[in-house]
C-alpha cells in the first residue's frame, strides 16, 4: 500500500496557508496621456500620473500674471491675463492701485495721441473734435497733441471740423504719416502745426480738388457747383498757407491727383521732416 505524502512548501494553487497574513500589493496609479498639436500634427504624447500632473504652460502664465493688488483694508487678486479680441494693454488708473485692461486706443488716447486710421466720416470726424476738445481741458499747460494719420481720405464737411479745432485748442497739434495719407489725410498733415509734422520713408502722400455730384432742378445743380467752387478755393488757400506756396500754384499742382513720397512732400512743404531709423539716418 502506497503512501503518499504532500510537501508543505508547495502549496496548492488557490489555496492560502494557515498562518499567514494576506499581503495586499499596492496598485499603480492609472496614468493617462496629454495629447499636443503644433497646427494639425500631433507632436509626442506625455503621460502624467493622476493626480500629480506637472503643471501646463497655462498654468505657469496664468500664475505669473495673478497679481495681488492690496489697498487699505481690502486686498484683491487681479488676474492680468490679456483678454481675447481687441488688442488691450494693462493700464494702472491714476490715484488708485488697481490695474484694469483697456483698449490700446483709448490707453494712446490718454498719452495725447489719436489715431486716424480709417475713411474721415462723420463719426470719425465727432470722436476727434470730442478727443481733442478733452484732451485740451484736461491739461491747460499747452502739451502737444499728435495726430497719427494712416487713411485713404474721406468726406470735407468732417475733416474742415478737425481742421477748425485744431486751430480752435490752446494745445499744438503734430501730425505723423505712415502708410498712406491721401486727400483730404494729406490736408489733415499739411495743416499740422509748423515745425511738427512728420512722415515715416515710405509714405504715400496725395493731396487733390474736391469731387462732387449733383443732381435735381437746374438751379440746384448751379447752386452746387458753385459751393463746389468756393471750397475747392478754400482748400487751394488752406494748403498755400501750410506749404508756402501760392495759391495758383497748389491750384495748378493738385487739380489732379498730386502724389508725393516722403521726400518729395518735404521738398514741397507738406512736412517738416522724414523719420528715419533713429540709429542710423536719424530725421532728416
Amino acid at each position: 500500500m502506497s503512501v503518499f505524502t504532500m510537501s508543505a512548501c508547495a502549496p496548492v494553487v488557490g489555496v492560502r496557508p494557515r498562518g499567514k497574513a494576506r499581503t495586499v500589493r499596492p496598485t499603480p496609479c492609472a496614468g493617462y496621456s496629454l495629447t499636443s498639436f503644433s497646427g494639425l500634427k500631433a507632436v509626442p504624447t506625455e503621460t502624467a500620473v493622476a493626480g500629480r500632473r506637472s503643471r501646463s504652460f497655462g498654468d505657469t502664465v496664468r500664475a505669473s500674471l495673478a497679481v495681488g493688488v492690496s489697498s487699505g483694508k481690502n486686498s484683491r487678486s487681479v488676474s492680468t491675463m490679456m483678454p481675447i479680441g481687441v488688442p488691450r494693454v494693462p493700464y494702472k488708473t491714476p490715484n488708485e492701485n488697481s490695474w484694469q485692461w483697456v483698449d490700446i486706443w483709448n490707453c494712446l488716447y490718454r498719452e495725447r495721441i489719436i489715431w486716424v486710421g480709417q475713411t474721415i466720416d462723420e463719426e470719425l470726424g465727432n470722436q476727434l473734435v470730442a478727443t481733442m476738445l478733452y484732451l485740451d481741458s484736461i491739461d491747460r499747460s499747452g502739451k502737444d497733441i499728435y495726430l497719427y494719420i494712416n487713411t485713404e481720405g474721406g468726406d470735407v464737411v468732417p475733416t474742415m471740423a478737425i481742421l477748425d479745432t485744431m486751430k480752435h485748442i490752446n494745445s499744438d497739434v503734430g501730425c505723423v504719416a505712415f502708410g498712406s495719407a491721401r486727400a483730404m489725410g494729406g490736408m489733415l498733415l499739411a495743416c499740422g502745426t509748423k515745425g511738427k509734422r512728420a512722415a515715416l520713408p515710405n509714405t504715400c502722400v496725395m493731396l487733390h480738388h474736391p469731387a462732387g455730384a449733383a443732381r435735381g432742378q437746374a438751379s440746384d445743380i448751379n447752386n452746387e457747383g458753385r459751393e463746389l467752387l468756393k471750397i475747392r478755393t478754400k482748400i487751394n488757400d488752406m494748403v498755400a498757407e501750410a506749404t508756402g506756396k501760392t495759391s495758383e500754384q497748389v491750384h495748378d499742382d493738385i487739380r489732379r491727383d498730386f502724389h508725393l513720397t516722403a521726400e518729395k512732400a518735404l521738398d514741397y512743404g507738406v512736412v517738416d521732416k522724414v523719420l528715419y531709423k533713429r540709429s542710423s539716418a536719424g530725421a532728416r
